[in-house]
């Protein structure tokens, strides 16, 4: 199943899907960062492992509104008889 992670960048929508069975905010946030493509060198080290200081960090770097939520699977119907 998965994750779906929505997140702004410099302003701009973004959306990745995570094919993790759990996930938390520290989690989707650094995948948010690793997917932006942002300059990361500045700011790992930055936060002191809670999430407030992650989110303070990523939005230094032009990351913002990281929101998650399960994916919804859209298994095709097998075996249907006509």
């Amino acid at each position: 199943m998965g994750f779906t992670i929505c997140y702004r960048f410099l302003g701009n929508q973004r959306v990745l899907e995570c094919q993790e069975d759990q996930l938390c905010g520290h989690d989707a946030v650094y995948y948010a960062l690793l997917h932006s493509g942002a300059e990361l060198g500045n700011i790992v080290g930055t936060w002191q492992g809670s999430y407030p200081s992650m989110v303070e960090a990523a939005e230094r770097s032009g990351v913002s509104n990281v929101l998650w939520h399960r994916s919804i699977s859209h298994a095709s119907p097998q075996g249907r008889k006509r």
